[in-house]
């Protein structure tokens, strides 16, 4: 049942994402000032004196958006400081390209072509010290105009530093939930209810799961479904005190804990300090069996302060949170709400949108329902969206209104135009991005080159924020890259439910947040879309999406008539067409200069297509997945000095267009490299080794094939942190990759598939042992048409310290019966997220998946498994399964919940039985 509550949040007026303006071009100067000092000779003071005036100025744009003033004027200053910023950083980069270039060669005839290029690049240093001071002046003015406007300069510990205002108080009473409030409207998530409901009641899982963490999407039912359990009579039976507090986001702990000593123990005198506060909630319920509900709780460190008075074990208590965050969660037993149907969602919308009007006898539902599904499919089913639009639709007596109200959807959805006085919807889809912390709210918008429906790996995130200066220095810590905050800004949207993550790697927008996320940044002129509707617009960010040759010709024209000195360009094509080729005098683009971003997907490349390519000295990403190559050439790649990303993903290479073997060693400031893949086994295998010399930087590697790459180079990679899509071809080649990964102290990730060998010798099998006990990193497996009759026996009997970070394991094509029960051994692995059982032969007369095992696992695929035995999967067991794959398995009995029968694909089976 999902409870539709009302929500009256502050009005967001004009988030101009202010502080993120200026911070990248800090980032920028501070970077240049440690990184270039040598090259910065007679500008340097008048650098750090830049990097001060940006300082002030990011100070000054803080209390702007802390004021949300909604004002053109300001908005033009904004502008203005974007435009600074980004002239400040392309002057400073150029001058140091330029009076380094040449570096290291001898003789007096270099050093006067260095003087001439950079005399002819970029004038005199008098010059250039001319140029910092007019960007320094204007600064002055607009600090001089946003002073004589009200904006004083803040300065905050963090961004989550917490001001006790009387609005922030009024907008968390209103926020706040309450155990008596009465339910409106109610349809579907019964299993959610159930579910929940035999969790907290079953004495069985009292040890296991004494927190419980309902999470989701604002709006998504969490609450209602809180309530409508801590209401439950089986709860009021089984349990014999309650308490429910809401925490928001500004939580104040010892309010709340002073709220749940009162609901506890009522009859009790009140408690002055902390510690007794602590001490009496502590022992209720160690003493009674306790029910408490901690309802809308943002943060993992208030978790961490609330945690103390919540036992672990030896107690019958339980406690029930619902938050939006995911890692706030998983701290206990996380439950992703299932939401509610299609059909659920159109009782709950007929239920609001009929309630007021009378209709004559004769009229046809069934119009105003195919309009109505088309509106709840805009909505993502979001119950609170649902159910704004019924109540919009309340007030439309006629089937031609309705047809105008589905028309205007995307306003409804978007912009929340239309939803009447409060604004529900687009406050409750934009909230999660108004208030993201300002670093952030950029990596959000960057997000818009995506279409409905499309998905990308995360990787490929990473490298986009990186490459565009999105990921702030301050934030890296020690022994941790940019990459490993990218990881965590991706988390931390991911936990605010901006992000759809898919089977581990790749990554998706709802329609509505895709929608939300467009219309942001077309606002900030962050980014635009270019297709055949959309070829104006002004952005500094320029994504085009060629779906053929009608509207390539439209895409050539936007990029070329551009007017604004572009900082990112994706040219992404729908498929391969060879009539669509890139004009090879694209670099040459006089906005191109300044590109920090060049991605060019699905493409045809011929001849020498990258001729001029030197000239875009700023290039940090170098993007040419799934093309098409003529011959494989990066002719003047090397003479990038800021390039750090190169990507030749779903490049397929032939004997016939195989590039020289030293063609990765010519960039040795590469920190991230994703290589094509290469064929013609017969005439590569043993004869020629591509090289991976020189790469001393490299921190992520993709796609090493040992059929094809020299072991040895990859075994020299001492700053690798992450090795994905990594094929191991032969016994030799698994012992030595897992020696070198094994005594790498720096590997986060590990992605590897074994093929064709055989795991039953002791060396080999002691290798994946040593891959399965690896502690500290996240590690995708799949062994493909191997000799493997058993798994390694695991040394340790303590399995939370086998491999945590297990999350996908596949086996396909192995020939041997597997004589032991694989699940009761899997089931070990606390985080295994994605099991595929591909053409396996088992023995044994039982498979058995018991109470709680594989909590984490989202996706079961049982393909062409062979055996005679029952598999019975028990109803407290994968309680986060959501796509379940089972075909071609005869001769066993499959013994299933009834509630995984609703997503469950079965096809060709001896039998199966849904309890």
């Amino acid at each position: 049942m999902v409870f539709i509550e009302s929500l009256c949040i502050h009005d967001l007026k004009g988030n101009y994402m202010a502080e993120a303006v200026v911070s990248v071009a800090l980032e920028t100067l501070g970077n240049l000032l440690i990184e270039e000092a040598t090259f910065l000779r007679g500008v340097k003071d008048q650098v750090k004196g830049l990097q001060t005036e940006f300082g002030n100025l990011q100070s000054l744009l803080k209390d702007a958006d802390r004021k949300q003033h909604d004002s053109e004027t300001i908005r033009n200053w904004i502008k203005e400081i974007r435009s600074l910023a980004y002239r400040a950083e392309d002057v400073l980069e150029e001058y140091v390209v330029k009076s380094g270039s040449g570096k290291g060669e001898p003789g007096f005839v270099n050093i006067l072509k260095r003087f001439v290029c950079f005399a002819n690049e970029m004038g005199t240093l008098h010059n250039i010290g001319s140029e910092i001071e007019t960007i320094k002046s204007h600064i002055t003015i607009l600090t001089g105009k946003m002073d004589k406007f009200g904006i004083e300069a803040i300065i905050r510990r963090d961004e989550y530093q917490e001001e006790s205002t009387s609005d922030d108080n009024k907008r968390r009473f209103i926020r706040k939930t309450y155990a008596h409030e009465e339910l409106q409207h109610f349809v579907g998530m019964d299993y959610d209810i159930e579910n929940l409901v035999s969790l907290l009641v079953s004495d069985q899982e009292i040890s296991r799961h004494p927190v419980i963490g309902v999470w989701g999407m604002g709006g998504s039912g969490k609450t209602t479904v809180a309530n409508k359990v801590y209401k439950d009579v089986r709860v009021k039976r089984y349990f014999e005190s309650f308490a429910w507090i809401c925490i928001t986001q500004k939580c104040q702990m010892e309010s709340v804990m002073q709220d749940i000593f009162r609901q506890l123990l009522p009859a009790e005198t009140k408690k002055d300090t902390i510690d007794e506060l602590l001490e009496q909630i502590y022992k209720v319920q160690m003493e009674t069996r306790c029910l408490i509900v901690v309802d809308d709780i943002w943060k993992l460190d208030d978790w961490k302060c609330l945690s103390k008075c919540f036992p672990n074990v030896g107690s019958h208590s339980k406690v029930l949170l619902t938050t939006r965050n995911k890692k706030v969660a998983e701290i206990g037993y996380p439950i992703q709400l299932k939401g509610i149907t299609e059909d659920e969602a159109w009782e709950l919308l007929r239920m609001k949108a009929f309630a007021k009007i009378h209709f004559k006898e004769t009229w046809d539902e069934s119009e105003y329902e195919k309009l109505g599904r088309k509106l709840i499919r805009k909505c993502e089913r979001l119950p609170l969206a649902v159910a704004v639009i019924g109540g919009i639709l309340s007030g439309k007596n006629s089937l031609e209104e309705w047809k105008l109200a589905s028309e205007d959807v995307n306003s409804y959805i978007g912009r929340g135009e239309g939803t009447g006085e409060q604004g529900e919807v687009e406050k409750v889809l934009a909230l999660s991005y108004d208030e993201l912390p300002y670093h952030l709210k950029p990596c959000f918008l960057s997000l818009g080159f995506l279409r409905e429906d499309e998905s990308i790996f995360v990787e490929s995130i990473y490298d986009l924020w990186m490459a565009q200066g999105l990921i702030i220095s301050k934030h890296v810590g020690r022994n941790e890259t940019m990459r490993d905050v990218a990881k965590f800004y991706f988390s931390e949207l991911q936990f605010r439910s901006m992000v759809l993550l898919h089977n581990l790697s790749r990554v998706s927008l709802h329609d509505s947040i895709l929608e939300l996320c467009l219309s942001k940044a077309k606002e900030e002129e962050f980014l635009k879309v270019v297709d055949d509707h959309n070829i104006s617009d002004k952005a500094y960010r320029l994504v085009a999406h060629v779906d053929g040759e009608n509207n390539y010709l439209d895409v050539l024209k936007a990029i070329e008539n551009s007017t604004i000195p572009l900082r990112s360009v994706q040219i992404i094509h729908k498929q391969l067409n060879p009539k669509l080729i890139l004009p090879k005098e694209i670099f040459n683009l006089p906005h191109f200069k300044s590109l920090r971003t060049l991605i060019i997907f699905r493409c045809y490349l011929k001849g020498k297509c990258f001729r001029g390519i030197e000239n875009l000295i700023h290039l940090r990403l170098l993007g040419l997945a799934g093309c098409e190559w003529e011959n494989l050439s990066l002719e003047s790649v090397d003479k990038l000095s800021f390039l750090h990303t190169l990507i030749l993903t779903g490049t397929t290479l032939t004997l016939l267009n195989l590039p020289p073997l030293d063609t990765f060693c010519k960039t040795p400031q590469l920190r991230h490299l994703y290589l094509p893949k290469l064929t013609d086994i017969a005439a590569l295998e043993a004869k020629v080794r591509m090289r991976l010399m020189n790469l001393s930087q490299l921190e992520c590697l993709y796609g090493f094939q040992s059929k094809f790459y020299d072991l040895k180079d990859l075994c020299r990679l001492e700053m690798l942190r992450t090795l994905r899509q990594c094929e191991v071809n032969d016994e030799e080649s698994l012992v030595q990759i897992t020696d070198y990964i094994c005594g790498s102290n720096l590997i986060r990730w590990i992605d590897i598939s074994i093929q064709n060998c055989d795991l039953n010798g002791q060396q080999e099998s002691d290798a994946l042992r040593k891959l399965l006990e690896m502690p500290n990193v996240t590690l995708e497996l799949s062994i493909r048409s191997c000799e493997l009759s058993k798994l390694p026996r695991l040394e340790t009997a303590d399995f939370s310290k086998i491999c945590p970070g297990l999350v996908h394991l596949t086996l396909d094509g192995i020939q041997a019966y597997i004589a032991e029960d694989v699940m009761q051994a899997l089931d070990k692995f606390p985080n295994l997220k994605t099991l595929q059982l591909l053409t396996v032969r088992f023995g044994g007369e039982e498979m058995i998946c018991g109470p709680g095992s594989f909590p984490r696992l989202e996706k079961l695929d049982l393909y062409m498994v062979a055996g005679k035995f029952e598999l019975r999967i028990d109803e407290a067991a994968m309680p986060n399964l959501s796509y379940m794959l089972i075909f071609n398995c005869y001769g066993i009995n499959f013994m299933i919940p009834q509630r995984l029968r609703s997503f469950a694909q079965m096809n060709h089976c001896n039998s199966c039985v849904f309890n």
